[in-house]
């Protein structure tokens, strides 16, 4: 069985590039609205999380809802990106069946790279450095 903290490392783009592009109404939008695959897969995500997480630990959604509602404010912070895989984290080890139901979610979906926040670098392996083509004053 996958490990929540990978996991939670693995659904935190797609969740975060569902918030990027409906703010807090990721929260209530169905996921058949979205056309782009990255932020469907996250609706999706977050719809199981959040369904699954209202019949169970009250405590954990909540922080949950609060981390997206702190990131649909400002998406690119990353300190707000971290506070939101930590909830997506701490809600998957409460949860052991969600685990193998969102790894399933996540094998059934494919491998997609995303790249979230400025300059980000995606792939699927990384051997060595990686530039941006930044430059240092």
């Amino acid at each position: 069985m996958i490990d929540a903290l990978v996991l939670s490392q693995q659904i935190a783009p797609y969740v975060t590039a569902a918030v990027s592009s409906y703010g807090t109404a990721v929260l209530t939008r169905s996921a058949e609205l979205s056309a782009d695959s990255t932020v469907s897969l996250g609706q999706r995500l977050l719809d199981k999380l959040l369904r699954r997480s209202s019949t169970g630990e009250v405590t954990e959604a909540n922080a949950l809802t609060s981390a997206i509602e702190d990131l649909s404010d400002n998406p690119e912070d990353s300190d707000l990106q971290a506070a939101l895989r930590v909830q997506l984290k701490k809600l998957l080890l409460s949860d052991p069946q969600m685990i193998s139901e969102i790894s399933e979610i996540m094998d059934r979906s494919g491998i997609s790279i995303v790249a979230s926040g400025d300059r980000a670098v995606a792939a699927y392996t990384i051997n060595g450095g990686v530039s941006t083509g930044d430059q240092r004053s």
